[in-house]
């Protein structure tokens, strides 16, 4: 498990990370929903179907998140085989 963030530590909004990363807002908040580290604002309220949870990602969650994703994207294109081999 990684070292919890710092105070100091640069913090992205989820549309700063949606524009950086080319996704959508809603892709960023799937993607960090339940990712440790990520800082939440804003409380559940029992019965509400949506509530609105303000997140703010520390910069080593976010460069630990991309490196797993496109390490995920690595090896799935690694585990395909060439056409024609057995």
């Amino acid at each position: 498990m990684s070292e919890p963030s710092t105070i100091s530590e640069r913090h992205f909004a989820v549309k700063e990370l949606a524009l950086l990363w080319a996704m959508s807002p809603a892709a960023i908040r799937r993607l960090f929903r339940n990712e440790p580290g990520v800082v939440r604002f804003g409380k559940s309220k029992k019965g509400h179907k949506r509530d609105y949870v303000t997140l703010r990602i520390p910069a080593s969650v976010a460069e630990r998140v991309y490196r797993r994703c496109t390490r995920l994207a690595y090896l799935s294109r690694t585990d395909q085989k060439p056409n024609g081999s057995t």
